[in-house]
């Protein structure tokens, strides 16, 4: 079953995801072949996403509150070095209208909530299923959304993935 999350700010509330690549073609890189580190991309389906307008609106996470938009993806947490590791945080920030939003973390209990554990096995992927609903500031669904997901990998090394998706 997909949870529901609101995310709010004095001014609006937003939803938020990502898509990100953070591989190297370096062959020394953490995702060559003999690596000791883990390598993780980051990819969100659909991107880019496309809001559902809410009518009537769409209540929140308590069945309070009323939200214009709602939008459903998943973010999908690859590791391709081989090398397995456990979501520590994921942040999600979104700007609209050149207005950024205050961030919202996830914990790795939220994540595991969410996608049913937040350990990936090398060479594969987490996915993390959402729904988000949300307002804006100028009452359009187009957002702009990074994120940012710290993973400490099996041989206890930090390691983070980062990018940007839009909303549409």
């Amino acid at each position: 079953m997909t949870k529901f999350v609101q995310i709010c700010t004095v001014a609006a509330l937003v939803a938020v995801s990502a898509a990100c690549n953070n591989s190297s073609s370096n062959p020394n890189a953490p995702g060559s072949a003999g690596s000791t580190q883990a390598a993780f991309t980051v990819a969100v389906t659909p991107s880019p996403i496309t809001a559902q307008h809410c009518s009537p609106q769409c209540p929140g996470n308590s069945g309070s509150g009323s939200f214009a938009f709602a939008a459903d993806m998943t973010i999908n947490l690859r590791e391709t070095a081989g090398v397995g590791g456990n979501a520590t945080q994921m942040t999600l920030t979104a700007s609209a209208g050149g207005q950024q939003f205050q961030p919202l973390t996830f914990t790795a209990d939220d994540i595991a909530g969410h996608a049913g554990t937040h350990h990936v096995d090398g060479r594969a992927t987490l996915a993390i299923p959402m729904s988000l609903v949300y307002n804006t500031p100028t009452g359009t669904a187009n957002l702009t959304i990074s994120v940012s997901i710290q993973v400490t990998d099996d041989r206890n090394n930090a390691v983070t993935a980062t990018g940007t998706v839009n909303v549409i």
